[in-house]
């Protein structure tokens, strides 16, 4: 059974030629190091590093965390009126 279909391919290897070329077209190794790749010559707006922080500190594992807390303070059962837990409470470090 194939689920792609020529057309399919050839949008996908068009992908990855202007992909390639748009890479080693504005890849200049000349200049390149390492302030200017962590920190982009220096050159961020307020505006650019202030959102970088904030993504960096929004992921997986902050909203894991979250329910987590959610859970052990019992914001749920507050929320809907009921006093009960489905799952046992594990035991806090």
């Amino acid at each position: 059974m194939n689920l792609l279909t020529t057309a399919d391919w050839l949008v996908i290897a068009a992908y990855f030629i202007v992909l390639y070329v748009v890479v080693f077209r504005h890849s200049d190794t000349s200049r390149a190091s390492s302030t200017e790749f962590f920190l982009a010559g220096r050159n961020a707006g307020w505006f650019i590093v202030g959102a970088s922080i904030f993504a960096t500190n929004i992921g997986s594992e902050h909203l894991v965390g979250l329910a987590g807390s959610s859970w052990a303070i019992n914001v749920a059962s507050a929320l809907s009126g009921s006093s009960s837990r489905s799952a046992p409470r594990c035991a806090s470090t």
